[in-house]
C-alpha cells in the first residue's frame, strides 16, 4: 500500500472512528433518557393506583361518575313521565361545568337550545351564549316532546309549582254500568304535577345555569370515547360541579368537599380500573423495553465494527511506519 493510499485510508477511517463514538456517546444517552422514562413511569404508575376517582353508589356498587348520572343524558337516563330505569342524582342542583364556569351540555340539549333560540347560539367552536329563563319551558317541550307536555303546562309548574287539571265524572253503578244520576268534579292535577315537577325539578337548575352563565359541547367527543374522562378532568380542576339555584347561579363556598360529605358522590379507588391501569403500564414498559433491546444492538453492533476499525487503523500505521522506515535520509 503506498503512502499516500494509506493516509488516505487512515482519514476516512478515523473519520468512520469518530462518527462511531459520537454516535456510541448518544446512544448511551438514549439509553439513560429511558432509564428516567421508566423510572417516570413507575412514579405515575403507582401514582394511578393509589388515586382516588370520583364514584356514585347505585344499584348496590360504586360506579365511575358520567355525564349520563350528573346531567340526566339519554332516554334511560331521562325522568319522563316516569320513564328511565337508571340511577340520578339526588342532588339536582349538582350540575357540571368548565373551568369557565359555561355548563357542559349534552349534543340533544343543546340541540333543543339551537331549535328554540336559532343556531346562532352557539359558534363553530360548540360555545353557546346566555338567554332568557322565559325560554327554558319552549327549550323543555322540545326537549320532551314524546311527553304530550306544551311549554305552557311547563311554565304552570315553574311558576306555581302546582298544576290544576280538573274534569267532570259520572258516578256509574260498578254492577249495572247504569249510571247513577250523580256528576263529580275529579282533580287530576296532583298526578301529573308530580311527574313533570320530576323533570322541572331536575332540568331547570341545568338550563338555567345554562341561560345565566353559557354553555359549551367542545368536550363532548371526548367523555363520549373515555368513561372516566369527567372523572380526570374534574380531578384536574378543567371541569367544576357546580350548586346552581333557581336563577341559575352559583352558590358560592360549595366545592367538591360539599357534595361528598353530602353523600352525592364518593371517593374511592377502582379495581376495575386498577386493571386498566396494570394493562396501561404493561404496555408502556414493554415499549421502553422494546427502544432499550434496539440501543443495545445498534451498540453491539458499533462496538463491532468500531474495533474493527480500530485494529485496522493500527495495521495501516504500522506499514506506513515501516515503509518510512525504508527510507534513507541524506544531509
Amino acid at each position: 500500500m503506498g503512502l499516500s493510499t494509506a493516509q488516505n485510508s487512515l482519514l476516512l477511517l478515523t473519520g468512520r472512528q469518530a462518527n462511531l463514538e459520537f454516535n456510541m456517546s448518544m446512544n448511551a444517552m438514549k439509553k439513560m433518557d429511558l432509564a428516567r422514562d421508566m423510572s417516570e413511569l413507575s412514579n405515575e404508575y403507582n401514582r394511578k393506583l393509589n388515586a382516588k376517582h370520583i364514584t356514585f353508589y347505585a344499584n348496590g356498587k360504586y360506579n365511575p361518575v358520567n355525564y349520563q348520572y350528573l346531567m340526566g343524558y339519554g332516554s334511560n337516563y331521562a325522568p319522563v313521565m316516569g320513564q328511565g330505569n337508571l340511577p340520578l342524582k339526588n342532588n339536582n342542583s349538582m350540575i357540571l361545568t368548565d373551568y369557565l364556569g359555561r355548563v357542559v351540555l349534552g349534543d340533544s340539549y343543546a340541540n333543543a337550545i339551537k331549535q328554540i333560540l336559532g343556531p346562532t347560539i352557539m359558534d363553530s367552536n360548540g360555545q353557546g351564549s346566555t338567554f332568557s329563563t322565559s325560554e327554558i319551558p319552549k327549550i323543555l317541550e322540545y326537549l320532551f316532546n314524546g311527553a304530550g307536555v306544551d311549554a305552557s303546562t311547563f311554565e304552570e309548574v315553574i311558576n306555581n309549582n302546582k298544576l290544576h287539571y280538573t274534569y267532570n265524572a259520572n258516578n256509574t253503578n260498578t254492577v249495572t254500568g247504569d249510571p247513577t244520576g250523580e256528576t263529580t268534579t275529579v282533580d287530576a292535577g296532583d298526578e301529573l304535577t308530580r311527574r313533570i315537577k320530576q323533570i322541572v325539578d331536575f332540568y331547570y337548575p341545568i338550563f338555567a345555569a345554562a341561560a345565566a352563565n353559557g354553555w359549551t359541547t367542545e368536550y363532548n367527543q371526548k367523555m363520549a370515547e373515555n368513561e372516566y374522562y369527567i372523572d380526570d378532568a374534574i380531578t384536574s380542576g378543567l371541569f367544576q360541579l357546580s350548586a346552581a339555584n333557581y336563577s341559575g347561579e352559583y352558590e358560592e363556598g360549595v366545592s367538591m368537599t360539599y357534595f361528598f360529605m353530602n353523600g352525592d358522590l364518593d371517593q374511592r379507588t377502582d379495581a376495575d380500573r386498577r386493571e386498566e391501569v396494570t394493562a396501561w403500564y404493561n404496555a408502556m414498559k414493554d415499549d421502553i423495553t422494546h427502544k432499550e433491546m434496539l440501543l443495545d444492538t445498534q451498540r453491539e453492533e458499533m462496538s463491532v465494527e468500531l474495533e474493527a476499525i480500530r485494529t485496522l487503523i493500527e495495521s495501516i500505521e504500522k506499514q506506513r511506519d515501516d515503509a518510512l522506515k525504508s527510507f534513507e535520509w541524506k544531509a
